[in-house]
């Protein structure tokens, strides 16, 4: 045997001439390997000048010299490369990397030992890089307890950073679950990596789910706590125009400050001031509506749309499609909360569809057939529109005071309603007028009336009609907030 089995160092040879130069030669060949430093693992061209005792780990693609000798030690001795294949458990320091490294038999590989101090980089049968600073190759992946319980925590910046799980094929994504881009918990898919679906969205206030990209979810979409909002419904019969401050025009709609607004189709055009709308917390079976996250949203605004919300407020910023905007009310907004919409510069701004809803993100609008039952709720305007029309039957006492009772189509919200008509008439032997309102009360669905009207015989009550007079007659019944 001429060299050492483990650093293939020169032996003597029994009767050798110069054996100082065998010597000498095994000590350098000590002074390069023991405590083994190399200049890189990644330089394919051999130095143009090399320092002796110059040390390398031949990359693939070595030219020169190099070429040939992938992953083996290259050293200059005596003015000449020498290529010492690596055996296991040999170990290098890379000082262009400033990393520890060991040849596995394969390959080489990144072994940083563990301290109190933390691995900048930790590869587990693979390598570690700056962005996956803990990387890991392998069928499976156990994180144990120690003893009781184990939790995995993932920790990011701020809410508008990323803290998720990507599944990817192949590196490319295809579903993603965390909270990405704020904190709502998402789980989003994709076909390809660059194009994602949003599936599921957990409100991280209120609990809510929403599924956006479900036809059950368009189909179903979160309660519209706004009625009317596509302006449809006007038993005031309010032909567009000037509203003073408080006053309904569209149902369930009036004026905050002086206002004038037009109807075309769906679409409401606010020439000047703004539309409000009182939203009755507990009808939709609500404790409160205060530190609630809701988004409202309307039909393509042409201008910035200035948006209240409570004691919450926001702009809608201008353009196509559904656009809307999510508050948090404030912890005083306990009651009932106004909703108020307005121009948010100058000229007029047009918009459609309005909706408010509990959570974040904006569900597709949908009209629903109950909606004018619940404009009933507030306020119901009986106006038949023809002559003779018949209304109700009741009792007209001596003193000239017509008793009727009237069904509506909706519980009123308040048993004491305000009540107006014009052009009701009374009928016993001919047609009388009703000259006023003198007392009323509702009783779930059937309201009742007492009409002044003129006096008969003294001492007979007598049945009676109440019928119209004409096509502007009418008899209005309001309760709104």
């Amino acid at each position: 045997m001429s060299d050492t089995p483990r650093l293939g160092l020169p032996l003597l040879a029994a009767g050798q001439a110069q054996k100082h130069v065998t010597h000498n030669d095994a000590l350098m060949r000590l002074d390069a390997l023991v405590h083994l430093v190399v200049a890189s693992r990644t330089q394919t061209v051999p130095p143009a000048s090399p320092a002796e005792t110059s040390a390398y780990i031949v990359p693939a693609g070595g030219t020169g010299v190099f070429a040939g000798h992938q992953d083996e030690l290259a050293i200059f001795e005596d003015g000449a490369w020498n290529f010492l294949p690596p055996r296991a458990g040999w170990q290098a320091w890379v000082t262009d990397e400033a990393e520890h490294h060991v040849w596995i038999g394969t390959q080489w590989r990144r072994s940083q030992p563990e301290s109190s101090l933390g691995a900048a980089l930790w590869g587990v049968n693979t390598a570690a890089d700056t962005t996956n600073r803990l990387a890991v190759s392998a069928d499976a992946s156990l994180f144990n307890h120690a003893g009781t319980d184990h939790r995995l925590k993932l920790n990011k910046a701020s809410a508008s950073q990323t803290a998720s799980l990507l599944f990817q094929d192949n590196w490319s994504g295809r579903a993603e679950i965390g909270l990405a881009g704020d904190d709502q918990f998402r789980i989003k898919v994709s076909p390809d990596g660059g194009n994602w679906t949003e599936a599921l969205v957990i409100d991280r206030t209120t609990g809510l789910v929403t599924l956006p990209a479900s036809t059950w979810a368009r189909e179903i979409p979160r309660q519209n706590l706004l009625i009317n909002g596509d302006f449809q419904i006007n038993q005031r019969a309010f032909a567009g125009g000037a509203l003073a401050n408080g006053v309904y025009g569209y149902d369930r709609w009036k004026a905050s400050g002086a206002s004038s607004m037009t109807l075309a189709g769906d679409v409401l055009t606010l020439a000047s001031g703004e539309i409000a709308q009182v939203v009755e917390r507990a009808f939709w079976g609500l404790m409160s509506l205060a530190s609630t996250t809701v988004t409202l949203s309307v039909e393509a605004p042409t201008q910035n749309l200035a948006v209240t919300v409570g004691s919450a407020s926001g702009t809608i910023a201008a353009g196509a499609g559904r656009r809307s905007i999510t508050l948090t009310t404030g912890a005083g907004d306990t009651g009932n909360i106004t909703v108020k919409l307005a121009r948010s510069g100058a000229g007029a701004v047009s918009f459609g569809r309005v909706r408010l809803e509990a959570g974040t993100g904006a569900t597709p609008w949908q009209g629903r057939p109950e909606e004018g039952w619940l404009a009933a709720r507030y306020c119901h305007v009986l106006r038949p529109g023809a002559a003779g029309v018949r209304l109700a039957a009741g009792q007209l006492i001596d003193t000239g005071e017509l008793s009727v009772g009237i069904a509506l189509p909706a519980p009123l919200r308040a048993n004491n309603p305000n009540v107006a008509q014009s052009g009701l008439n009374r009928r016993v032997f001919s047609e009388s007028p009703v000259t006023g309102v003198t007392g009323s009360a509702a009783h779930g669905a059937m309201l009742s009336l007492i009409l002044s009207s003129a006096a008969l015989s003294a001492g007979v009550s007598y049945t009676a009609l109440l019928t119209t007079a004409g096509s502007g007659s009418y008899l209005a019944v309001e309760a709104e907030l």
